[in-house]
């Protein structure tokens, strides 16, 4: 049952990936346990350079969204956000982020710090936005469009690991294709705690 399903994740992956010109992408099936393994166990099973390469998607919700300021390009109600496992997402420079792409872009329709609050979605939110379980979420192919947000670390790598759409399915991305093939709106930022040295 669980291979039948795993079997299923990946034929629909790779065939919406090939459909949408992705040619740098490889699936792989990892062991039930994968959850149980350390960062550097992963690292070692996927054949990761760093743990740096461990990624993670989540989905986010404006829980103070206005739908007065129309557009979802500078105002999104949802976001997929793109991190390292090994860093922490500080929603607070998301915020700021979107408030800034909002104001910049619509001076005469400012949008002010109440307006604008990202946080996780619950697990039952993010598999009716998605489509994909917890530990499974991917950007691709999901229920609900919504625009990807990638933390600016991961821009120097050249490829990442992430969910596959099944909690046993790892996939490795192209950054370059995941940032200019996306469908929907892509965006860059530091949204990352500091880093203790």
């Amino acid at each position: 049952m669980i291979q039948n399903e795993i079997a299923e994740c990946i034929l629909k992956m790779t065939t919406y990936l090939d459909l949408n010109g992705y040619k740098k992408f490889q699936l792989f099936q990892a062991q039930p346990n994968y959850f149980d393994l350390n960062y550097e166990e992963r690292r070692d099973l996927l054949q990761a350079p760093s743990v740096d390469y461990l990624c993670k998607s989540i989905v986010m919700e404006n829980t103070k969204y206005d739908d007065s300021y129309p557009d979802p390009e500078v105002n999104p109600k949802y976001i997929c956000v793109v991190v390292q496992y090994i860093t922490k997402l500080q929603g607070e420079k998301i915020n700021k982020y979107f408030k800034q792409l909002q104001n910049q872009k619509y001076p005469d329709k400012q949008i002010s710090r109440n307006k604008l609050h990202f946080r996780l979605t619950s697990d039952e939110m993010s598999y009716k936005l998605s489509g994909y379980q917890f530990n499974a979420i991917t950007p691709f192919n999901m229920v609900q469009n919504m625009p990807l947000l990638i933390s600016d670390k991961i821009l120097n790598l050249e490829y990442i690991w992430f969910g596959g759409g099944h909690t046993d399915v790892k996939l490795r991305m192209d950054v370059k294709e995941m940032c200019t093939k996306y469908p929907n709106k892509v965006y860059y930022s530091d949204i990352i705690m500091p880093q203790q040295e």
